[in-house]
């Protein structure tokens, strides 16, 4: 028994080694190049003047991006991965959540169990978010150290670019500059706005019974710029089990704080990765809409689309109940093998909505998980491509549902419950009249 303890660790430590070493010589970037691919659909629709004209008078806005964790320029058009700052203006997008991942441990290996036969993935598994930090010279031993790294490339970046000429990348933090944005936006600057977003607060809680250490790393996360946060990546944390983990519990007594204090404080919920527990506490304790920033719908789930990962029926009433808004992702096992089924999933949350009384449109949201190792139909510079699949489909959106998906109701969610934020701030901040383009 021993000697196969002994071998089994072994091949754990080879299996490291290599990891670690292919991520060293092939270099980073060649791990960005393989993991940010585009998996370019060719029944995609060509963009019509018409789409194309529409595309550019809209308020763009997503919810979930994972870029920074990438060693990218920002300010700088790449060649690879699908987001930079050139391209968000290309793609006309005026505010984008910067989402940080500091822990992706591998959904195999010795570590990971079936929960009724399904395959699940455990904290415990060999994390690459981890191996690649190391291999770009980055805190490679702290989840928190990594977020800290990862928050202040972003504001490096937002520095620089208002230093020179060229497009600005501008830090959301209160209502208030979401505000300036949309009027600069209405001027005519190239401005984006930009939300810090955690994906996992997997050093939260982490000392049990400790409820002020909870309130303590919030309110570290919101002097640091967050206004956004996921308990739970793809595992069960300290505080609540993921949809894709292997206990799938709800919020521990310290998830329960932790989002309560995020409420308090102006940083938006996001119910991402959390489990069907999870959810229904986080609906029974928040009194604030909240979101989920990227996902699918299992009722319009269509193979390669993995039904685990994304919300069921009961899940999306939730969030509709509490005003929210879902975000919807572009990659295939999010919604499926065509780029038309991103609307698909979009209209069956919309119908949900009709059936619960409410107006269709004003729930859904883009959530694209752009660098977030998927493969999406498209990247951000080409993103009238979505524009044109929601009006040409067989059953065409119309434009004031274009309008709200693209980004208004994502400006409504903020300009509620950012630091400053009401209904008046909606009102005042969240026109529908269309933008100039910038």
């Amino acid at each position: 028994m021993l000697r196969g303890i002994l071998i089994s660790c072994g091949i754990i430590v080879v299996f490291l080694l290599v990891l670690l070493g292919g991520v060293r010589l092939f270099g980073a970037e060649t791990y960005d190049r393989l993991m940010n691919r585009i998996a370019a659909d060719p029944d995609a629709p060509v963009p019509t003047a018409e789409d194309k004209s529409l595309h550019e008078s809209l308020f763009i806005a997503d919810l979930h991006v994972d870029t920074l964790k990438w060693d990218r320029d920002l300010l700088v058009r790449s060649e690879w991965g699908h987001v930079d700052l050139p391209r968000l203006v290309e793609g006309n997008v005026a505010l984008q959540s910067f989402t940080i991942v500091t822990q992706s441990p591998l959904p195999y290996g010795s570590s990971d169990r079936y929960r009724n036969g399904e395959e699940c993935v455990s904290g415990g598994s060999v994390d690459m978010a981890a191996l690649l930090a190391a291999s770009q010279g980055r805190p490679a031993f702290s989840t928190r150290e990594r977020a800290i790294y990862q928050i202040e490339r972003l504001k490096a970046a937002i520095k620089r670019s208002r230093q020179r000429e060229g497009p600005e990348l501008r830090l959301i933090r209160h209502v208030d500059d979401l505000r300036q944005l949309m009027a600069d936006r209405r001027a005519g600057q190239q401005v984006v706005g930009a939300v810090l977003g955690i994906e996992g607060g997997h050093w939260v809680g982490n000392t049990p019974d400790d409820l002020q250490a909870v309130d303590e790393d919030m309110q570290q996360l919101f002097d640091l710029g967050v206004r956004q946060f996921a308990p739970n990546h793809r595992f069960d944390n300290a505080l609540a089990g993921s949809g894709e983990g292997c206990e799938r519990y709800g919020l521990t007594p310290m998830g329960e704080r932790a989002l309560k204090t995020a409420e308090r404080l102006g940083i938006a919920v996001d119910v991402a990765h959390i489990s069907q527990q999870g959810m229904d506490d986080a609906a029974r304790i928040l009194s604030e809409p909240f979101m989920v920033s990227h996902t699918g719908v299992k009722g319009s789930c269509e193979d390669p689309c993995r039904p685990a990962r994304n919300l069921s029926d009961q899940q999306v009433e939730s969030v509709l109940e509490h005003r929210g808004v879902i975000g919807i992702g572009y990659w295939p096992y999010a919604v499926g093998p065509s780029v038309w089924n991103i609307a698909d999933a979009m209209q069956h949350v919309m119908q949900i909505a009709e059936r619960m009384g409410l107006e269709p449109g004003r729930h859904v949201a883009f959530g694209s998980d752009y660098d977030g190792s998927v493969t999406p139909f498209f990247d951000v510079s080409d993103l009238d491509i979505l524009t044109a699949v929601m009006r040409q489909r067989a059953h065409p959106f119309d434009e004031r549902t274009i309008r709200n998906i693209a980004g208004l109701n994502v400006c409504r969610f903020f300009a509620r419950v950012l630091p400053g934020g009401s209904e008046q701030a909606v009102e005042e901040i969240c026109s529908p009249a269309p933008l100039p383009r910038a």
